[in-house]
């Protein structure tokens, strides 16, 4: 009788996977824009605490340290992008601002066979996020977002003063 050892399962939360299918689902909202990793870092950010930014209610828990949160999510949202580029689902475009990150035509062909309800509503919350940039203007949106997470930077900052 030979020994079984289980199978390992594999790890998608936290991932550059996970990572790269948010960037996907952003950047097919905001056909044909293109955006840096900065600005992919902050939209992947909010893909998932929507509600922070004024809209449908958040897929994750809001936290206090939401700006913290934010730039530790930038290293892996570069992995995910890297990795949709050499699969030939996100496009890398060299700017006078530095590289910049669009959506493959064939992006939204495999959004569509994306069919678990988690990923219907992070695809529900970029087009939202893609709709309020076309509405109050690409550059006011993404400075908005910012002030956001800057606002909450300070207060964290105060309280944390507070308890000193």
């Amino acid at each position: 009788m030979g020994l079984s050892l289980p199978l390992a399962q594999p790890q998608l939360f936290n991932t550059p996977l996970e990572a790269g299918v948010r960037a996907l689902l952003i950047l097919d909202a905001f056909a044909p824009r293109a955006f840096d990793l900065a600005t992919m870092s902050l939209l992947d950010y909010y893909i998932v605490h929507t509600g922070d930014a004024g809209g449908p209610p958040s897929l994750h828990p809001e936290i206090n340290a939401r700006a913290g949160e934010y730039f530790v999510r930038r290293h892996l949202v570069e992995e995910g992008l890297l990795l949709m580029a050499r699969a030939s689902l996100v496009e890398r475009s060299f700017t006078d601002r530095g590289i910049a990150f669009r959506a493959h035509e064939t992006a939204t062909a495999l959004i569509d066979l994306f069919g678990s309800t988690y990923n219907r509503r992070l695809a529900e919350a970029a087009q939202w996020l893609a709709h309020e940039a076309d509405a109050q203007g690409i550059d006011q949106f993404i400075q908005r977002l910012k002030e956001f997470l800057e606002r909450w930077s300070h207060e964290i900052v105060g309280r944390a003063a507070d308890n000193v």
